[in-house]
Formats: structure tokens, sequence, C-alpha cells
């Protein structure tokens, strides 16, 4: 009988000890929703429009710090510089030059799948940039005139990404988006007169986040 009455109490107790430490386990397999800073850097491509413009070997890099504010959500602070070269004008296919467009802007993401080692995103962003052209070449019409330009503009920008980021430990990830960004549709000066434009790129990008905080989904 005393056998019996200490079985039941060790029954009891593995019991409480099963059910008190069920959250713990759940909570660890979820992992700890962290907040905290974090640095990126990222590599662009781009293929821009600008219609009176032919471009080619448009690419970027860009530097962020950002602020995991909950378990899916992310704000950053960017600067980007992007560079392009000028292989023609629409009426000077001669023409040659350089395109750069540096940014300053605020993004914010949103991560699915919170926990999981692959988590797509959504994200959003505004900001400022200053654009440079400069090029010169002969017009298709009369090749003896040089057409030339030298400008610079301010403009303001509106960008949107989608990709997936995989979580490679507690610091790092990696990731893949693609991004549409738009800027106002400044003229470009020249000495043939403002050159029209419609300043907008689809960019495809890589990148890596340092997370300063451990134990961060």
């Amino acid at each position: 009988m005393a056998g019996l009455k200490i079985a039941a109490r060790l029954g009891v107790v593995a019991a409480l000890a099963t059910l008190g430490g069920a959250p713990a386990e759940a909570q660890a397999a979820d992992g700890p929703a962290q907040t905290g800073f974090y640095a990126a850097l990222r590599g662009y491509g781009s293929i821009e429009d600008q219609n009176n413009f032919i471009f080619e070997n448009s690419r970027e890099i860009a530097v962020a710090l950002g602020y995991r504010a909950a378990p899916s959500v992310r704000l950053e602070a960017e600067f980007g510089s992007r560079r392009s070269d000028i292989v023609g004008l629409n009426g000077g296919t001669g023409v040659r030059g350089d395109a750069s467009v540096q940014t300053l802007g605020l993004h914010a993401f949103y991560d699915f799948r919170a926990g999981k080692k692959i988590r797509p995103f959504v994200g959003v962003g505004v900001g400022g940039a200053v654009l440079d052209f400069s090029f010169s070449g002969p017009a298709d019409i009369s090749p003896g005139f040089i057409v030339t330009g030298d400008d610079q503009d301010f403009s303001h920008y509106f960008d949107f990404f989608a990709g997936t980021s995989y979580h490679i430990n507690d610091r790092w990830r990696l990731s893949a988006s693609a991004e549409y960004v738009t800027l106002r549709d400044d003229s470009i000066d020249s000495n043939i007169g403002e050159i029209d434009g419609i300043n907008r790129a689809y960019n495809y990008t890589v990148g890596v986040r340092y997370f300063f905080g451990a134990n961060d989904r």
C-alpha cells in the first residue's frame, strides 16, 4: 500500500514537471523574439528606364543601418550609390558619357515565417536623390554637331522590395531581392535644350546583414 502511495506521488510530480516544462520547450523551439540593431551591405544590378538615354553596366552598392523593432518588422536608413554608362541618346547614337545617382532614404520591411531559416519579405521606402549626367557625342542628323550635357538634379524617390532572407546563424543573414524604384521625371539640360526623361529602375540585389545582438531571428 505504501508503495502505491509513493508511486502515485511520483506520478503527480512527473506530470507537473511535464506541464511546467512544456511552455519553455515550445518557446525554445520557436526561438526568442529579439529586437536590435544590424548593419547591411547590398550590391545591385539595374535595368534603368530613362526613355531618351541608353544605359549599360548599371551597378549600385548600398550600406544600411537597421533596427528590428519586432520579430517581423525591420526599419532601415540606407545610403546608395549607382553608376551607369551612357551609350546612346535618342537622335545621337554616338553619344557617350556617365550617369550617377546618390540616394539616402528610409525603408521598412515585413519578414514572413518568424523563426524559420528562410524568410520571404516585402518592403517600401522613400528618400532623396542627387542625379548627375555628363555626356557628349555627334548628332545622328549632323555628325559635325556635338551634343553635350553636364547637369545635376535633385529628386525624391519611392521604392518597393520583394525578396528572401536566409538565416545562417544568430548574427548573419544572406538576402536576394528585386526592387522597383521611381524618381521624379526631371529633364536633363544640354546644348540642344532640355531632354525629357522617365527616371525609374528595376533592380536585382544580393546582400548580407549582421545583427549586433545574438539569438535574433
